[in-house]
């Protein structure tokens, strides 16, 4: 398959690394230059889980343009920008999307589907959502963060020829893949525990796993699980078949090495998606009158923390 991904930072970096190693033409829509030239030169670079080796990057063949316009065709987009960037990237690729050449979204947070909506149509839009963990160690390069399964789905519900292709590709290229029903509530699930996830660990300045050591840190993810737990539920979404709590535990466990993104932009001084995760339930619990007290703390520290430059790097264990 020709597949263009939208955005190199480390989870579009990290799909496109295992998409080109299985064969595929990969195309990077980036735009930081120092990336484009990177790829164009070098390809995509993967770095195991397991080792800090700089000689164990794995490089495979991959393009890249800040100028998506020069691409004139192929069979599948996959958005992997920040939310905040939702709009600007889904119209820069919408001459490329159609039902034959669908956009798969790989993001994390809410919101994003109604944008991409107004601008390419339901019908053109896949939904999906990893929980595959990633970090950025340059332009064109990535390492593996944390293993975990990415979910795909119709909007409609439907399991499409369309939907099992594009989940036999990224199965046969080793990220496990599943197509499922009901994607829009698996979604919230992630949100939901990522919500929790990586506020925390950005404003303490640690790893995901060390979430688990301290009873304070459980216990706040868990009043965050279940304020958002009850705003989605409020909106007509069956969450029964998901234990959050586990599922919080899971991850935490599964990328306990990893520093979430959140904090990573924090460090750097980037923008956060707090906005999109948090800054969302918080809209939709005041529409349905719900409390959300503890959101509205965690997205003021967070944005106090945006605000002001703040040093350091995540504490080891």
């Amino acid at each position: 398959m020709k597949i263009v991904i939208v955005g190199a930072g480390a989870i579009g970096m990290l799909t496109g690394a295992y998409l080109a190693r299985g064969g595929n033409e990969v195309v990077f829509v980036e735009k930081d230059e120092d990336t484009v030239s990177a790829v164009n030169q070098y390809g995509v670079g993967l770095m195991a889980l397991v080792t800090d080796e700089p000689t164990a990057l794995v490089f495979a063949p991959a393009r890249a343009f800040s100028d998506p316009r020069e691409i004139k065709s192929c069979d599948l987009i996959i958005l992997a920008v920040k939310s905040f960037d939702t709009h600007t990237a889904i119209s820069s690729v919408a001459h490329l999307i159609n039902k034959n050449s669908p956009v798969l979204s790989i993001q994390t947070g809410l919101g994003n589907l109604k944008i991409m909506e107004q601008v390419v149509g339901r019908e053109n839009i896949i939904c999906g959502f990893t929980y595959m963990a990633a970090a950025a160690l340059g332009p064109g390069k990535v390492r593996l963060g944390g293993r975990g399964r990415t979910y795909l789905g119709e909007l409609n519900d439907q399991e499409t020829s369309r939907a099992r292709q594009i989940s036999k590709t990224l199965n046969d290229c080793g990220l496990e893949t599943e197509v499922v029903p009901k994607i829009v509530e698996k979604i919230w699930s992630k949100v939901l525990v990522y919500s929790a996830i990586n506020p925390i660990a950005g404003l303490l300045r640690v790893k995901n796993g060390q979430l688990l050591e301290k009873m304070e840190s459980i216990s706040l993810a868990k009043r965050l699980i279940d304020e958002g737990r009850l705003v989605a539920e409020a909106g007509g979404l069956d969450l029964s078949e998901f234990d959050l709590y586990d599922l919080f535990f899971e991850t935490c466990k599964a990328t306990s090495e990893n520093v979430s993104s959140m904090l990573l932009d924090l460090l750097s001084n980037r923008k956060t998606e707090i906005e999109a995760l948090n800054g969302e339930i918080i809209r939709q619990g005041n529409k349905y009158d719900l409390p959300v007290t503890t959101h509205m703390t965690i997205m003021e520290l967070i944005k106090l923390c945006e605000k002001w430059t703040v040093g350091g790097r995540p504490q080891s264990s």
